[in-house]
């Protein structure tokens, strides 16, 4: 088939580090250089990369905004100044081999349908898998199929919910036609909701190993607030079920979703509550319950955080690199400190003040997120609509696609209890297609 104009963007946000390997890695592509547009989308870096762009790669087009537009914005207006027919995304983080994207553009000859394309994506030196198609649970969290493992059964070519944002092409007019990533996302969950608002709407979107990029994982996310990053995770993740479940699916996992949050919140806030109960105990660890059902080709969170801390030390050295790893480690030991501090201060205010209870600010980001989402119900009314008004697959079609409805991203024990007991009370098991745990 005749190669069609792809324009591929970078987004980088303060991210010069990264800018060398990744432009020289596009420079190099087996790709007919008269089809091929190169655009770094800079979102108001304060670290000299605009003019290091400017300086070592003058061939690539360079968009420049003011301040930061988040990654879904910012990606947004640059596609609809590209001019490709096909319009590419990568992180900053990343680099290609010079086949990359006649690998990518291959798959079309068999899945000429196929209107957004996935790529492989391991880590920088390519010992293990980073993306090899993503799954999302019922309450909008994404993930990873096996992300960290050495190679699986589930690398092969096949139609998935979504592309992951750091390393796709999809047709560039039909990326505009159904509103690009939500802009209101800013970040996170931009690509899971984007993909699954394609699958509703009746076009493919299809994984393929034919094309790898190399990711250095989290290279921009590590630098922001934790407390942040899980305001736009839990918030974006009630936007997606909002906007793409069918109207019976979304009254059952809209309530759901909320009371897991609030859960998630409870657990990480370590909050003692037997100060709050007046009569029997009903809290749901007070009763037998098996965990919730973890599929074995999902990524477990339970064994991560099983890991002692040098063999976590050692995984993300190997995977993400010595700089990353020594900033997780210095943030481990800060939320070491903070989290005894926290702990002797609950403590004596609970002796002085016993009235008062004393909250973590990432427990805090749950009820931020939370309100944020209510906040924004008008207009995420409006893209519901459109989402529902142009569907083609009933979520019977969709549930597939979805990996691992029930996939817990939180490892807690009294929360996965909870999470069992949940989805047998109000039916889920059943409405979501898992068998009762």
């Amino acid at each position: 088939m005749p190669e069609p104009t792809v324009s591929l963007i970078v987004l980088n946000w303060n991210g010069k580090r990264h800018l060398a390997s990744v432009l020289s890695s596009l420079t190099r592509l087996d790709y007919p250089p008269d089809k091929l547009e190169l655009i770094v989308a800079d979102n108001g870096s304060t670290d000299g990369s605009v003019d290091f762009v400017r300086r070592e790669f003058p061939a690539v087009r360079l968009i420049e905004f003011k301040q930061n537009l988040g990654f879904a914005a910012a990606n947004d207006v640059a596609a609809e100044q590209a001019q490709g027919e096909w319009v590419g995304f990568l992180n900053n983080d990343m680099w290609v081999e010079p086949t990359w994207l006649r690998g990518m553009i291959s798959a079309l000859g068999d899945h000429p349908e196929a209107a957004c394309l996935a790529s492989r994506i391991k880590n920088w030196d390519g010992s293990a898998l980073d993306f090899i198609g993503g799954g999302v649970n019922y309450q909008g969290h994404g993930f990873q199929v096996d992300y960290g493992a050495r190679e699986s059964a589930r690398d092969v070519e096949r139609q998935v919910l979504f592309a992951c944002g750091g390393a796709m092409l999809i047709q560039r007019g039909l990326f505009l036609e159904v509103g690009g990533f939500d802009r209101d996302f800013f970040a996170f969950f931009e690509d899971v909701d984007l993909g699954w608002r394609l699958n509703v709407m009746g076009h493919e979107v299809w994984y393929t190993p034919r094309a790898t990029a190399f990711h250095r994982h989290h290279g921009t996310a590590d630098r922001i607030d934790s407390r942040k990053l899980r305001v736009l995770y839990e918030r974006n993740a009630l936007a997606a079920i909002y906007k793409c479940w069918d109207d019976s699916h979304l009254a059952r996992a809209l309530p759901a979703a909320m009371l897991l949050l609030n859960e998630r919140a409870l657990g990480l806030a370590q909050l003692d509550q037997r100060p709050f109960r007046m009569g029997p105990d009903i809290a749901v660890d007070a009763k037998e319950a098996s965990p919730a059902p973890q599929r074995p080709f999902a990524y477990d969170p339970a064994q991560i955080f099983s890991e002692s801390l040098r063999d976590r030390a050692r995984r993300v050295l190997r995977q993400q690199g010595i700089g990353t790893a020594l900033r997780k480690a210095v943030r481990h030991l800060r939320w070491r400190v903070e989290g005894a501090i926290v702990t002797v201060a609950v403590r004596v205010l609970g002796i002085l003040l016993p009235d008062m209870a004393m909250l973590p600010g990432i427990t805090l980001s749950h009820f931020v997120a939370l309100s944020q989402f209510g906040h924004s119900l008008e207009g995420l009314q409006d893209k519901r609509n459109y989402v529902q008004e142009h569907r083609h697959r009933t979520d019977a079609e969709i549930l597939p696609l979805l990996e691992d409805p029930f996939f817990a991203n939180y490892s807690n024990p009294r929360y996965l209890r909870f999470y069992a007991y949940l989805n047998r009370a109000l039916g889920l098991d059943r409405i979501f297609g898992a068998e009762s745990p």
